[in-house]
């Protein structure tokens, strides 16, 4: 039997597991995150000449792409409020009482690319303070605005279809609505996937859980 005073062989593990850090506004009881864990005074940048190259790089990428986004985004609205019979929004997609269906999914993949980019530019900040940045992550970022406005189409279009039980079909009743819905899928495009990837492996299964084939009906009832 262990006596009291010897070391108990769990108690190391158990404060050796490292937390997985956040990313989100500085705790206000924490002072190495209200610093990034800087001494004061210490203002020199931590990365090289050849590393703020590709920061500013991918810096400038996403600010194109987010104004662009939003650009095309503040036209179509334009075009839908003044309902405007001449220009090229007009002459792409027609009268906008006719093209409605159309102008909502233009605004959701639109404000879906904007969304993304807002969520790269947050991870992409934050990384730089806490000197977690690094080269691997460029083709992330490059991704991730197209792919989130592909991903907010798509989840809308399954929105309407009734595929997805997440929302009702009122919520894209129009362009507004679809802007905010396409912007929020963007945001948080990892979660939509997690939940999209969950709501799979309950229709579907998994080709890995016993008693599943890989269509995911269970041999049971075939």
């Amino acid at each position: 039997m262990k006596t009291p005073s010897e070391p108990s062989s769990i108690s190391p593990l158990r404060g050796s597991v490292e937390q997985p850090e956040q990313f989100g506004p500085p705790d206000v009881t924490s002072l190495a995150s209200l610093t990034d864990g800087r001494e004061v005074a210490e203002y020199r940048s931590a990365y090289s000449r050849v590393a703020w190259v590709q920061i500013i790089a991918e810096l400038t990428y996403l600010l194109i792409v987010l104004v662009t986004s939003f650009a095309v985004l503040v036209v179509l609205a334009k075009y839908v409020v003044l309902k405007e019979t001449s220009g090229w929004v007009f002459a792409l997609i027609g009268s906008s009482a006719e093209s409605t269906p159309l102008v909502v999914y233009a605004a959701v993949t639109l404000a879906g690319i904007c969304g993304g980019c807002a969520s790269s530019l947050k991870w992409l900040y934050h990384a730089v303070a806490k000197q977690r940045w690094h080269h691997d992550r460029l083709i992330w970022r490059l991704i991730v605005p197209p792919l989130s406005g592909i991903l907010a189409v798509f989840t809308a279009l399954m929105i309407i279809s009734g595929i997805v039980p997440f929302l009702s079909r009122a919520s894209l009743g129009g362009p507004a609505s679809g802007a905010a819905l396409g912007f929020f899928v963007g945001l948080f495009s990892d979660n939509v996937l997690a939940a999209l990837q969950k709501l799979a492996f309950r229709v579907f299964g998994t080709v890995d859980e016993p008693g599943h084939s890989q269509t995911g009906v269970p041999q049971a009832d075939r």
